[in-house]
């Protein structure tokens, strides 16, 4: 392995970074990288670890840890790092999502926890919701010394565990509750352990517990830093109190480099529980230093111009960024549409998105669909109108079990089975081979050197999908047929060897979850599709126009976004000058790269509690057309 000198290293698969980027890139300190909309954080984070690993900054045995929030931008980064960095070392970069990495110290070391605080193994997962939260805050009052109940009642199901569950330290021992918030924690965390019953985890519990893990056993902790000397985390202004406290527990001292990537104007995820502090306290618990940085290379200058009157109103003090991307539309690149019914407005929608593609010769997943909340509603109304004009609504935020559509499509097992089940369909696949033979040779815990063994699992998949090709092929699809090829599929890939290979489906019942998902979303796209092809484009939303709310769209972006509902009704917990609510507004312009649209139909509602958002429109110079 050959190292590269630090003053010699260049950027691989793009031409530069930008002066800021370079001196972040080069820091050798932690760091908060301010990375606005389009400023490419993703791609700095990948070049920063090639930057560590080729100059030996990283050596080996350390290994760079990158935590991200979704599972698809962790998969996203760990692509991009092998596409710049040499296999060599590629293999030291880690990336992962919060939940991921604090659940797999969990199961790992679960009997070093505190016997007070250890889960059963194996234990469930849990998602509660609200009003599972609301009758469990009812009968903490109502049992709780009377001194503190008035503050029990003021506790929202909404943020109850995010904030006050998730800011509590767990003392290594037992002890008795000294204040409302600590009898109502300790009521809560019997709820999850659950004397003689599978312990109930929710994924706040499990960062909670991976904390107390490495304050409990000092040696694992010292045997994490030694791993992981860089660590980074995306998103890092939606780091939720729990999560900070694991990070300054697991990595405080000198020994770790912290590097932050985010955007406070970008952060949504309060209602989840996230820190309003977050950069804050990275600057002052790791000594970071702040590197702003100033390009988009997403949007084009007219929008990144509109795009600076939103940033002002949550940050007066922002500094201007610098459009990378050229204009390439004509006429006005944003605009408020207004319509008196839906029925009017589905239609207009459908047919300016159909002759827009043919015109500028763009493909479905061009354009995206944005709404607040309620996608079902929104995909419901506007489908027919769209069908009209040959086109498909993809609901992305659309609920398949107990999980999102969006979610599905990002898990690592469902990624495998379709690349499976593209190979059955074709002979011609290379990504999908790609996939398909790494993820089995680890299945069959097959390593790098044995090459007999490699070989054997190469010529057993090579006979398995030529059968499968020729039953794909002599097989119509139907809901019948879909459920005995997905049936076939999971049986030779082997739940249990899933279980032990991928951390995330080890514990818990994820792996159910997400075997549900596939199978009623794989059944009904063969359902009445011509052929396997088809199905799978469908599946996969190929020529499909994709429909998620704002927080679902974090981190994509889109030729054109439409943004449908922006009225009161879709937007009723809004309250003027509320930051967050400004920052969806902001996250969901941001989206785009050519043209922003804006639709309101009277019909749904009026616009009086969001009013500031349309005078910010109309401060960048935004006109409004009647349709």
């Amino acid at each position: 392995m050959r190292l590269i000198r630090p003053e010699d290293w260049r950027p691989s698969g793009i031409d530069d970074l930008e002066p800021a980027a370079w001196s972040a890139l080069r820091h050798v300190g932690s760091a908060c990288v301010v990375a606005g909309p389009g400023a490419g954080k993703t791609e700095f984070l990948a070049q920063r670890a090639d930057y560590l690993l080729e100059t030996g900054l990283c050596r080996a045995p350390h290994r760079v840890l990158a935590i991200s929030f979704k599972t698809d931008a962790a998969n996203n980064l760990a692509s991009r790092v092998r596409q710049r960095c040499p296999p060599e070392f590629a293999h030291r970069f880690v990336s992962v999502t919060f939940d991921a990495f604090t659940k797999s110290l969990v199961d790992r070391f679960l009997n070093a926890i505190p016997t007070e605080w250890r889960p059963t193994r194996p234990y469930e997962i849990a998602i509660p919701k609200r009003r599972v939260v609301e009758n469990f805050l009812t009968l903490a009052r109502l049992n709780a010394p009377l001194q503190w109940q008035a503050e029990i009642a003021g506790y929202s199901a909404s943020d109850f565990e995010a904030k006050i569950v998730g800011s509590y330290r767990l003392p290594v021992g037992p002890t008795a509750p000294q204040s409302a918030a600590e009898f109502a924690i300790a009521r809560w965390w019997v709820t999850q352990l659950r004397p003689g019953q599978p312990s109930l985890l929710t994924f706040v519990g499990i960062n909670r517990l991976a904390e107390l893990l490495l304050r409990a056993n000092p040696h694992i902790r010292r045997a994490l830093v030694a791993t992981y000397p860089f660590v980074f985390v995306d998103e890092f202004q939606d780091t939720t109190y729990a999560q900070y406290d694991f990070l300054h527990s697991a990595f405080s001292g000198e020994q770790t480099i912290i590097t932050g990537v985010g955007d406070d104007k970008q952060r949504i995820m309060v209602f989840a529980g996230a820190r309003k502090d977050a950069f804050h306290r990275l600057q002052a618990d790791f000594i970071a230093a702040r590197f702003p940085l100033l390009f988009n290379f997403r949007s084009s200058p007219d929008l990144v111009a509109i795009q600076h009157v939103v940033a002002r109103a949550l940050d007066p003090n922002t500094v201007q960024t610098v459009a990378r991307t050229a204009r390439q539309v004509n006429g006005d690149v944003a605009q408020v549409w207004s319509s008196q019914t839906m029925a009017a407005e589905a239609t207009y929608l459908a047919k300016w998105i159909a002759n827009d593609m043919a015109t500028r010769g763009r493909a479905p997943r061009d354009y995206a669909l944005l709404v607040k909340q309620k996608s079902d509603d929104y995909e419901h109304e506007l489908a027919g109108a769209f069908a009209a004009h040959g086109l498909r609504i993809r609901n992305e935020s659309h609920t398949l079990g107990k999980t999102s559509l969006q979610d599905l499509l990002s898990d690592e097992l469902s990624r495998l089975a379709i690349a499976i089940f593209r190979l059955g369909a074709s002979r011609r696949a290379p990504a999908a081979w790609q996939l398909v033979s790494t993820s089995v040779l680890a299945l069959r815990a097959t390593g790098p050197d044995d090459d007999a063994r490699a070989a054997k699992v190469e010529t057993e998949l090579t006979a398995f999908l030529a059968a499968l090709r020729t039953d794909m092929a002599a097989t119509t699809p139907s809901k019948k047929s879909a459920v005995d090829f997905a049936t076939r599929v999971f049986e030779y890939l082997d739940l249990d060897a899933i279980a032990r290979t991928y951390a995330e489906y080890g514990v818990g019942d994820q792996l159910q979850i997400i075997l549900e998902a596939f199978c009623i979303h794989f059944l009904g796209c063969a359902d009445g599709a011509p052929n396997w092809t088809s199905c799978l484009d469908a599946f996969e939303g190929l020529n499909q126009i994709p429909m998620m709310t704002v927080h679902k769209s974090k981190g994509l972006e889109y030729d054109t976004i439409i943004f449908v509902g922006l009225d009161d009704r879709a937007w009723w917990s809004h309250t003027p000058g509320d930051p967050e609510g400004i920052a969806a507004f902001f996250v969901a312009l941001s989206r785009a790269k050519q043209r922003a649209i804006f639709s309101f139909c009277q019909q749904r509602g009026q616009r009086n509690n969001i009013a500031e958002l349309y005078q910010l429109l109309t401060k960048a110079g935004v006109p409004e057309i009647a349709i």
